[in-house]
């Protein structure tokens, strides 16, 4: 072997940093939390008209649309509760944590490991 191709063996390039699977999906939940919490603290009203229309669905589609907005339904219904302020909006932040807890990207498995 020649030295230009054990010299083109040797070298590896750097890996060049990715954005996260998953970034974006993590993004969209922030941002629908972020226009739930204004929402909830600018027109509350708003919330209530929603959850009204949500309640008139015919109980098929009403279903469904309990699963796909089950965090915000459950904030919102904790936030309309007679618990005291401090306990409503704790609760309430406990959600949202916990909710972008789980939407963001984890790292793969390393299957291979032994």
């Amino acid at each position: 072997m020649s030295e230009a191709t054990v010299e083109r063996a040797g070298k590896r390039s750097t890996p060049v940093p990715m954005q996260a699977p998953g970034s974006v999906f993590l993004a969209f939940m922030a941002g629908i939390w972020g226009a739930f919490v204004a929402l909830l603290a600018a027109s509350p009203a708003t919330l209530d008209d929603a959850y009204d229309w949500l309640r008139e669905l015919p109980i098929v589609w009403e279903a469904l649309m309990w699963l796909v907005t089950l965090p915000w339904t459950v904030a919102y219904l904790v936030y309309e509760t007679g618990w005291e302020y401090w306990l409503r909006v704790a609760v309430v932040a406990l959600v949202v944590a916990v909710h972008l807890c789980i939407s963001s990207p984890r790292a793969p498995r390393a299957r291979d490991a032994v």
